[in-house]
């Protein structure tokens, strides 16, 4: 009696997983935890990582940060954003270069995205179109 209790009970779960294979519907199964957490780091945007394309140097950022963080900052080429620290994170930026002689003092770059991945608490990670760097 009870060999034929565990082949019905077999034969259910058969059923259920053949039918949602058949309806398109997956089953998720958790993999392990993210160990980030939330933490402040300072992000350049250095001329030798691509930044200022025609020349000039970055001297105002409007940036986002995943939805973590979304801000800006005029008068050099740093933002102090909110990270996922021990995790990757995208950091999608225009920047305004200066350039003496260029009518309105400046221009704006190309927009661009970089991935970077921040270890801890007030770390400097450097990025641009070429690429990034960390401390």
């Amino acid at each position: 009696m009870r060999l034929k209790g565990k082949r019905r009970v077999l034969a259910a779960l058969v059923t259920v997983g053949v039918a949602l294979g058949l309806s398109g519907t997956a089953v998720a199964v958790a993999g392990p935890a993210s160990a980030w957490t939330a933490g402040y780091i300072y992000v350049s945007f250095p001329t030798w990582l691509g930044n200022c394309p025609q020349g000039g140097n970055v001297i105002g950022i409007n940036a986002a940060v995943d939805g973590m963080w979304s801000g800006g900052d005029w008068g050099d080429d740093l933002v102090y954003p909110r990270v996922r620290l021990n995790d990757w994170n995208t950091i999608s930026a225009q920047n305004f270069c200066r350039q003496w002689g260029r009518p309105g003092g400046g221009y704006w770059a190309p927009a661009t995205s970089t991935r970077f991945y921040p270890t801890r608490n007030n770390q400097t990670v450097w990025v641009g179109p070429a690429g990034w760097q960390r401390n």
